[in-house]
């Protein structure tokens, strides 16, 4: 049996983990991959949830982008696996929790796809440059605000520790294009060539996002 957990070999192997992609059921080691292989249904929707990350990042226009936010999924995939206080969950919370985990990311996958994409990267999207998806879902167009990664200011790790903005919200019209309920005031001016951010937006104490702006990828 062959596992695709994300098609992120390449960016895993980079980054010194060796937990990803393609393993033999026989050899599973770590806990969620013998959870996986265990669970049928788990095992269909983590290959499906593969499968869509690697159609989807081929024909990526911001090279980089789907890479690092798999990053960031596969660190927190194992959480599934616990209940709210960080003990073991029963196997049935478990399997419902992950399989959920599964089908959000193959979902927001699908969805980003079709996007509109832009970016302040000159060449290829890393965790420090920020991405801004303009996308529709059941008929509702959501902006997506990733990066600007800052490492954790007193114990500093390497990413994907840290702080990033994260930002998904549905976009409301108002004068002069776009705002959302979570950043308050500032407008977004969604254009062909660029989208312009009227205001400074507060990610967390450590980072956020500048105002001006950020060309179209595609």
């Amino acid at each position: 049996m062959r596992h695709l957990l994300a098609a992120m070999a390449c960016a895993l192997l980079a980054s010194g983990s060796t937990w990803a992609a393609s393993f033999d059921c026989a050899k599973a080691r770590r806990p969620l991959e013998k959870f996986i292989c265990s669970n049928p249904e788990l095992d269909a929707l983590d290959t499906r949830m593969g499968e869509v990350f690697r159609q989807v990042n081929a024909g990526f226009p911001l090279k980089g982008f789907l890479l690092t936010t798999q990053r960031v999924f596969l660190a927190g995939y194992p959480s599934c696996m616990s209940d709210a206080s960080g003990k073991p969950a029963p196997a049935a919370q478990a399997v419902r929790s992950c399989a959920n985990a599964l089908r959000e990311r193959s979902a927001q996958l699908q969805a980003q796809a079709l996007a509109l994409v832009y970016s302040n990267a000159k060449d290829r999207f890393t965790h420090d440059d920020l991405a801004i998806l303009v996308y529709t879902v059941e008929g509702r167009t959501r902006i997506r605000l990733w990066g600007n990664w800052m490492p954790d200011a007193y114990n500093p790790q390497p990413f994907p520790q840290g702080v990033w903005c994260d930002i998904d919200e549905e976009l409301k019209p108002t004068q002069g294009g776009y705002k959302t309920d979570m950043t308050d005031d500032t407008v977004f001016a969604v254009a062909e060539k660029a989208v312009k951010i009227s205001e400074h937006i507060m990610c967390s104490p450590r980072t956020g996002i500048s105002p001006g702006a950020y060309r179209r990828i595609r």
